[in-house]
C-alpha cells in the first residue's frame, strides 16, 4: 500500500528504510527522496514507520 502518493513511497519502502537504520519521518523522508507535496502522508507515513520498527523489534521513537 501507499504511504504518499505524490512521492510514489509505499509501506515496503519505509520498512527498508527503516532496516537501514532510519528512526525518525525526516531520516525516513531524506532516505526515500521526498519531495513537497500535499503533506496528507504524514500520519500514514508515522504510521508506517511505527509498523516498520515494531516487526524488526525496535523501541518507537517520538517523530
Amino acid at each position: 500500500m501507499y504511504v504518499c502518493i505524490c512521492n510514489a513511497v509505499s509501506e515496503s519502502d519505509v520498512h527498508t528504510c527503516v532496516s537501514a537504520g532510519a528512526e525518525s519521518i525526516r531520516q525516513v523522508k531524506n532516505a526515500c527522496g521526498w519531495k513537497p507535496g500535499c503533506g496528507s502522508c504524514t500520519a500514514r507515513l508515522a504510521e508506517a514507520i511505527g509498523r516498520a520498527r515494531a516487526s524488526a523489534g525496535a523501541q518507537p521513537s517520538a517523530a
